[in-house]
């Protein structure tokens, strides 16, 4: 294999192995300029609207990165060329040779023995992220066809390589937020894999100690057995949610509600709502934070076998709104039709009393 293949190839390996980033520039800086020799290269993020800089990494002489942010880059027809036409452009092509000479970008050049240069368009997602540059001496030879085409390469596979750790940093960012929005719900909140491994847990579910030092769920706790009858019905049946209503005291309920995470992944979450029973009769609903106090309200209506009519009249609002309290109810309760929201207010009446 030829060294410009194997250097071609080691450029693009060792992109496909970068994760972040960091890796990613760390890794172009280290290995383009092994696929297209320069005497100078680097890496410019730019504001798209405005063109203002945002961060750069190069290996230039950082006088001439001073010169150039003060007078280069605003009178630099290689830059601008590559930024109106999103493609790479040299020295040669991008203007005349008389008016390449007197640009400002080709006089920072020239305070640090520079004279020729080549710039490509960084996109990511097709959202234009700035350029990459290459630079060489007076003496040498000017960029050719050739080096067109390699560093339209390189542009190619840093811009997917960018896409990708993009991705995975925004990722990390959205796992993030997502773990802290959970930490500050008052329900115990458990993610799960489809083996029972514990993902995560937040601060409500990590003091109820559900879960072992080994992030499994622990053994005879009433609601680890819930769950682990949750994923065990996800995996034999085209189920979503599963939700169980817990005696844990005589005056104490929970309702334990499952949701599978896609249908692909098994992964699943758990919500543990907790239902105060307080002094309330047997055939009373308990006072499940899963619902709305109006919310509540309908279902109590409801086991007490009143029609829609009559729980508007009693609520004091219309039959339509009614039945959007009930569907929304039936969802949050899992269950499908009144018949089976009585029965799930009545089994959690009765358990509180069984002691």
């Amino acid at each position: 294999m030829m060294a410009a293949d194997t250097a071609r190839q080691e450029f693009a390996t060792r992109l496909q192995a970068a994760l972040t980033l960091d890796e990613v520039t760390s890794t172009f800086m280290a290995t383009a300029g092994k696929v297209l020799p320069a005497a100078a290269l680097g890496m410019y993020w730019l504001d798209e609207d405005s063109g203002d800089l945002l961060q750069v990494w190069s290996d230039a002489d950082l006088g001439f990165l001073d010169e150039y942010e003060e007078y280069g880059r605003t009178d630099d027809p290689v830059l601008r060329f590559a930024i109106q036409n999103r493609r790479p452009i040299d020295s040669t092509r991008a203007a005349s040779c008389a008016d390449w000479e007197a640009s400002g970008a080709r006089d920072a050049l020239g305070h640090v023995g520079l004279g020729h240069s080549l710039e490509a368009p960084l996109t990511a997602s097709g959202v234009f992220l700035g350029t990459i540059n290459f630079a060489r001496a007076p003496s040498s030879n000017a960029f050719t066809d050739s080096d067109l085409a390699t560093v339209r390469f390189l542009g190619e596979q840093l811009s997917l390589a960018t896409e990708r750790a993009l991705r995975y940093e925004q990722s990390g960012h959205r796992t993030t937020l997502m773990e802290g929005a959970l930490d500050q719900l008052p329900q115990q909140a458990i993610v799960t894999g489809e083996d029972a491994q514990v993902l995560f847990q937040n601060r409500a579910a990590r003091k109820a100690r559900i879960v072992t030092g080994s992030r499994q769920l622990r053994e005879n706790d009433p609601v680890a057995a819930c769950i682990s009858e949750a994923l065990e019905e996800f995996r034999l049946k085209d189920k979503r949610v599963h939700t169980r209503a817990l005696r844990i005291s005589p005056t104490n309920h929970k309702i334990v509600k499952t949701y599978r995470l896609g249908a692909t992944n098994g992964g699943s979450l758990t919500l543990i709502f907790e239902c105060a029973d307080g002094d309330r009769t047997a055939s009373r609903l308990p006072a499940w934070d899963v619902l709305s106090k109006r919310e509540q309200e309908i279902a109590q209506f409801v086991s007490e076998g009143l029609t829609t009519k009559q729980i508007a009249e009693r609520a004091f609002i219309s039959e339509n709104t009614v039945k959007q309290h009930l569907k929304r109810v039936f969802a949050k309760t899992d269950v499908r039709n009144r018949a089976e929201l009585v029965q799930l207010i009545w089994s959690s009446g009765a358990r509180s009393t069984d002691s």
